[in-house]
């Protein structure tokens, strides 16, 4: 490629991030304030307007997502979906694949976003405090109940935070504590590529590919202990996600 060429692709990609991030400013404000509004009459309403904002977003970003192993689940049971996590992409990844009503565990900062926080607030989305073990408890137990009266599925990141290679780091038992208590199967996911495309701590969306890999569900028996749930959950990922990169 010659230094015209590159100079313009240079132009291009800096045209396109600028078009993604004002985007998402704007989508945010919208589809924010659009799930408040209708979170009054009905979450589930709220929650397909959030399902479409993240598609959305991932338009925007010239994402596109590919899904393998859904026919593992059945259409309107509850699950409990466990996955890696390496970009702010993942959300929006796993609400564009995963066709049911899922909820998410996210950290209180994040709800103080205005228009982005009160809009996953609107649709019933659940706040953690990790400084606080107590409080951390109490998000636990609202999830379970939010599983259970709204007939949702959860999903969770128990690495706590994005990974930086996209390789997976070690899954933190707390979550899975939660998992044992919903009394649903869960379901392992792993989730490449996105951190390829959207990095983190950067704004440099790269169009692509998006991968989501759904394995069989685990049932959850009464004998189940958390470090073998857990254990095994993260093989089953972990080994997909080192195969195929």
């Amino acid at each position: 490629m010659d230094c015209k060429n590159l100079y313009l692709n240079k132009i291009f990609n800096q045209i396109r991030i600028s078009l993604f991030i004002l985007w998402g400013l704007f989508s945010t404000v919208f589809y924010g304030i659009g799930c408040i509004v209708l979170s009054l009459f009905s979450r589930k309403i709220a929650r397909s307007l959030g399902r479409l904002w993240n598609k959305h977003l991932l338009m925007a970003g010239g994402v596109k997502v590919i899904v393998k192993g859904v026919e593992k689940l059945e259409k309107g049971k509850r699950y409990v979906f466990i996955a890696n996590h390496s970009s702010n992409l993942d959300i929006p990844v796993l609400f564009s694949g995963l066709q049911y009503q899922i909820s998410f565990i996210a950290k209180k900062e994040l709800f103080m976003i205005p228009f982005f926080g009160w809009g996953i607030a609107a649709m019933g989305h659940i706040c953690i405090d990790r400084t606080n073990a107590r409080k951390a408890r109490e998000s636990f137990t609202r999830a379970i109940k939010h599983l259970k009266k709204e007939h949702i599925s959860l999903i969770l990141f128990p690495e706590g935070t994005r990974s930086v290679d996209g390789m997976v780091g070690e899954f933190k038992r707390a979550s899975f504590t939660l998992a044992l208590e919903a009394g649903v199967q869960v379901v392992p996911v792993a989730i490449r590529n996105t951190g390829r495309i959207l990095p983190k701590k950067s704004f440099r969306i790269r169009p692509g590919t998006a991968y989501l890999e759904i394995f069989d569900p685990i049932d959850i028996t009464p004998d189940m202990k958390k470090a073998d749930l857990a254990s095994l959950v993260h093989k089953t990922v972990k080994s997909s996600i080192e195969k195929k990169s």
